[in-house]
């Protein structure tokens, strides 16, 4: 039993979500356990680690190496066995075989004597692009050409040099549509190959590798921090950039980039200091006078280091800058208000964010944000960020002492600390189950069940035949007797056979080429014909052909004949608006499974008018398979 007042502020904040009523006397999950239990857990835990998958999370920044460990002592319940930080050399660079030697030295240390752990490593999600998108309802097997057409559309990072994969979130209803939601992401594949290969090369196998929204998904996920059923958003605050990531019910729904950062705010508290110090030296009369540029590059005067000091200063966790503080004339608050404009200018696009999940996805409201930043957590900066935007507010402390799961392990770490380790935690936690994985896509999904199925019909089917085989081994003997009886047979008719003369078979060989040419050039003949009957069962009511051109050409070239044959479409597709993109796509994919051709591309496409209709015109070429004739 504890009190209000022992409540942490994450905590505090979960209650919210939880929309709940505090009480004065309650039991929480976020409550450290009693003097008895913290003697008795830890002999259960060892117990229970020995038949248990340790999972490590390794996350690289870019000054630090952050490991972290965590046993899974059940489906809702882990324990936090370890962590380490490392600060990287400044003499070495990733891609260096001294990178590679600190790495692996820094993992033989953590590892200790851990067998095959479960390692994930964090990517950098500025590397990766994460889209989500809304595809047709179409059949399972056409899924993964659905979203790769669509994600087309909206991706930058495209082509064979890209990992590409997606997650199918549900389905949703746009305008009375029933279409699913797909959350896709593609990253660089020479990077995602840099990565495997570093951790494969100092021994240290990957099981896994993602980005920190998705780790962050897996805190709810697992329940070490809940979602409560409700939305909830992370606004994480780097140098030059910040990112939103929206969690609906535990799962990613949005993750937006923001090209406003802790930069914007230093700028803003460095240019706000020096256009005030040039009126600051009243003359005789009483009115302000410009001091000079000479002037201004005194003591006085602030540039971009000091003005970073003086912001990352604001912590309790940071060095102090009070010397800092005493030369400019600042204090905490003066330098805080001048970094308010920036402030503004990201809470806006946060703003314009949560109302494009809102309104143009359609998903719920967000109930509560999370902030965290590059610099070391300042309290204000988080309260100001949840002020202006009117919901609940915290800082996403995932390894507080009080969490069950942590068990004051960390209880020695600043609350600064303790977040820079959330990428790190995330990753830990991660399992190809839940997690989207770089190294391991939907494709190598697929194959995998593939060879699971395949592998119980093996099974089944061998245990099928055994127990045929027991049951029928008494009658075996007579079943033998009764084959060999008619094989001999057999043999002796074989042996009593007519004699083929070898000079008739060359007459028959002419005349079976003759009729497969034959064949052929009348297949050439009426494949034109047979196309366009083809394009008549095959074209719904709502798609109107203009124009089918065939061109089935054989033109020579150095290399030998090469056959042309495809055909182009060229027509409109009527009906609504926005049913327009969904028509085309049903349509191409209804050509693709069509026995007749091998390959439909989308040459364009575009929306006109005719008669006051709004129409969608494109033109299709559609390859005929190649052994058609």
């Amino acid at each position: 039993m504890v009190s209000k007042k022992e409540l942490s502020s994450t905590e505090k904040l979960l209650d919210v979500i939880r929309n709940t009523e505090a009480s004065d006397d309650f039991m929480t999950p976020s409550v450290s356990s009693t003097p008895s239990d913290k003697k008795s857990k830890p002999l259960l835990l060892k117990t229970l680690h020995q038949n248990k998958k340790i999972s490590i999370g390794v996350d690289i920044g870019h000054r630090h190496l952050k490991c972290i460990k965590v046993a899974r002592l059940s489906d809702s319940d882990w324990e936090l066995l370890d962590y380490t930080i490392v600060p990287l050399r400044a003499d070495i660079s990733m891609g260096t075989p001294e990178f590679a030697d600190f790495l692996k030295s820094e993992l033989d240390k953590f590892c200790d004597s851990i067998k095959k752990p479960n390692l994930w490593a964090n990517m950098s999600s500025a590397r990766v692009e994460v889209a989500s998108i809304l595809i047709p309802k179409v059949a399972k097997k056409q899924i993964e050409r659905a979203v790769y057409w669509t994600a087309q559309k909206t991706m930058s990072l495209k082509g064979k040099d890209v990992v590409f994969d997606f997650e199918i979130e549900g389905e949703v209803v746009e305008r009375g549509i029933t279409k699913l939601a797909v959350m896709t992401y593609a990253a660089p594949k020479k990077e995602v190959q840099k990565m495997k290969e570093l951790f494969e090369s100092i021994g240290y196998p990957l099981s896994g590798l993602t980005i920190t929204p998705f780790g962050t998904q897996n805190l709810f996920k697992t329940n070490w921090m809940p979602s409560f059923e409700q939305s909830i958003a992370i606004l994480y605050i780097d140098r030059g950039w910040s990112r939103i990531d929206i969690y609906s019910r535990g799962n990613l729904v949005l993750t937006r980039g923001i090209k406003a950062g802790i930069n914007s705010m230093v700028q803003e508290l460095m240019e706000a200091y020096n256009e005030k110090l040039k009126f600051v030296s009243p003359d005789e009369s009483g009115a302000g006078q410009t001091i000079s540029p000479d002037e201004l590059r005194g003591n006085m005067f602030m540039d971009m280091e000091n003005a970073r000091e003086l912001l990352y200063g604001l912590s309790p966790d940071s060095p102090s800058t009070a010397e800092l503080r005493a030369r400019f004339g600042l204090d905490e608050h003066s330098i805080f208000k001048m970094t308010t404009p920036a402030l503004d200018r990201l809470v806006r696009q946060t703003e314009r964010t949560f109302q494009y999940n809102t309104i143009n996805l359609g998903n719920e409201r967000i109930n509560a944000v999370y902030v965290s930043t590059e610099m070391d957590v300042y309290k204000p900066v988080v309260d100001y960020i949840g002020d202006d935007l009117g919901i609940e507010r915290d800082v996403l402390d995932p390894l507080e002492p009080a969490n069950p799961f942590v068990n004051e392990i960390t209880a020695n770490l600043s609350i600064s600390d303790r977040v820079s380790f959330v990428p790190a935690l995330g990753v830990a936690l991660s399992d190809v189950t839940r997690t989207p994985n770089l190294l391991f896509t939907y494709k190598d999904k697929v194959k995998q069940s593939n060879i699971v199925k395949g592998s119980r019909a093996i099974f089944v089917t061998l245990t099928i035949v055994l127990i045929f085989c027991v049951g029928v081994l008494f009658v075996m003997g007579d079943i033998a007797d009764r084959k060999k009886a008619e094989l001999a047979k057999l043999e002796k008719q074989l042996k009593q056979g007519i004699q083929i003369d070898e000079r008739v078979l060359p007459l028959f060989v002419s005349k079976v080429q003759k009729d497969k040419k034959y064949l052929k050039e009348y297949g050439e003949r009426y494949l034109g014909m047979a196309a366009i009957g083809e394009l008549s069962l095959l074209t719904p009511s709502n798609i109107r052909l203009l124009d089918v051109t065939v061109r089935i050409k054989t033109p020579s070239t150095k290399s030998g004949k090469t056959n042309i044959r495809n055909l182009t479409i060229e027509g409109v597709v009527s009906g609504e608006v926005e049913s327009f993109e969904d028509s085309l796509v049903k349509y191409v994919l209804k050509l693709q499974s069509s026995p007749m051709f091998s390959e439909v591309k989308i040459d364009k496409s575009s929306t006109e008018s005719f008669e006051n209709m709004e129409l969608l015109r494109f033109t299709v070429t559609v390859k005929f398979i190649q052994d058609l004739i």
